[in-house]
């Protein structure tokens, strides 16, 4: 038998139709910006769209470069997932990086000698809405002597070979042929059908109509109770941390590391705690308590700073127009959006007006309103006189 070799693609869309699709979208874009009126060129200052009134970069756009990283890696990994067959033996070389794994796919290198391959089983599922989702959640499993292997049977091209992936109307639309037909004529599983004669090919459908259609109980997997409390308890500090530090102003921009550390560990927390259960359960609770641990670590690290510096400095700040503070060695104050206006109205420009400010600890610094709303208040009580 010649060796065949096969490579993944995450997308089950023919190549051509995938990049239409992205560059109508594209297109869909940049024609609707054109249609807003932008304002002349020569006049607009480029930096403005990148950077804040204080010259730092967007926080959006550092998270869009950390999420474009990200993806950088992975779409770079899948492009050496590959499978091999020869008349003897399957090879198969998946990258941890890929993030296969984290759907309960085999990864690593894995040599496998076609006589120790006893079983060879699709898991076709159905009861979704459209082929896609169907398909990228089927699975075929190779099971031998001493480990079962699991691979997504669709998502294999053979090089040389046509090109075998559906087109959008195909994908998306109302499934018109059974999943389980689709699969079985997917070219590796047809070349492993083949190849490991003595096998049992087998198919056991899987009914899915939503993430619970198991009806699997979290609250008997020690694991997700775990993941389950500490969504609680995150999700109760987040808000209550919040609505207690209402009162103090983040001056500078927010670093970005602990966010990303924070979710990353939480999302790998989630992951580990969630061996054994359902994929759809697994990867939803972990990815909720990856953001509800993004969200705590806000409130978090303002509390931190406070924790490290508790005594604030007296900080005279000038006003230099209205509600718009400046100092020489710390972040300019703006209050041009709050809602005491008419106090800051009644204040002269170029009025020293002091703050309690708590030294920067992780790159930013916190003041305390508190005495400011206090003034504000007596200010208002007084007009109402």
């Amino acid at each position: 038998m010649v060796k065949q070799h096969f490579r993944y693609s995450a997308s089950i869309l023919k190549t051509g139709q995938l990049l239409g699709a992205l560059g109508a979208l594209l297109t869909f874009m940049l024609g609707s910006l054109l249609l807003l009126e932008l304002p002349n060129l020569n006049d607009m200052d480029l930096t403005q769209i990148y950077k804040d009134d204080y010259g730092n970069v967007h926080f959006e756009l550092q998270i869009l470069v950390i999420v474009s990283l990200i993806g950088t890696l992975v779409a770079a990994a899948n492009r050496k997932v590959k499978v091999t067959l020869d008349n003897e033996t399957v090879s198969i070389k998946i990258p941890k990086l890929t993030g296969l794994g984290l759907m309960g796919l085999t990864t690593g290198e894995h040599r496998i000698p076609l006589h120790t391959i006893r079983k060879i089983e699709l898991t076709p599922v159905t009861g979704f809405r459209n082929m896609a989702q169907a398909i990228q959640q089927s699975r075929l499993s190779l099971v031998t002597d001493s480990k079962t292997y699991l691979l997504q049977p669709y998502n294999f091209l053979r090089l040389g070979g046509p090109d075998h992936r559906m087109g959008l109307a195909g994908a998306f639309g109302k499934p018109k042929v059974r999943v389980e037909t689709i699969i079985r004529e997917a070219p590796l599983v047809r070349a492993l059908s083949e190849a490991a004669g003595e096998a049992h090919v087998a198919t056991t459908s899987v009914d899915r109509t939503g993430p619970l259609a198991k009806h699997f109980n979290l609250l008997k997997h020690r694991g997700m109770l775990i993941e389950l409390t500490l969504l609680a308890g995150l999700g109760a500090y987040a808000l209550i941390d919040y609505l207690v530090l209402t009162n103090y102003l983040v001056l500078g921009d927010l670093p970005i590391w602990p966010f990303v550390s924070a979710g990353l560990l939480a999302g790998a927390m989630g992951i580990r705690l969630g061996k054994g259960a359902p994929g759809a359960e697994r990867l939803g609770v972990a990815a909720m308590l990856c953001l509800v641990a993004v969200a705590a670590t806000y409130p978090g690290v303002q509390r931190y700073t406070l924790i490290t510096s508790p005594e604030p400095v007296s900080v005279a700040y000038e006003m230099t127009e209205t509600a718009h503070f400046e100092h020489s060695s710390y972040p300019a104050i703006d209050q041009r959006s709050s809602n005491i206006q008419e106090y800051w109205k009644s204040l002269e420009t170029g009025t020293d007006v002091v703050f309690s400010v708590h030294d920067p600890v992780l790159g930013f610094a916190l003041v305390d309103m508190s005495p400011v709303y206090e003034k504000s208040r007596a200010f208002y009580r007084t007009q109402e006189q």
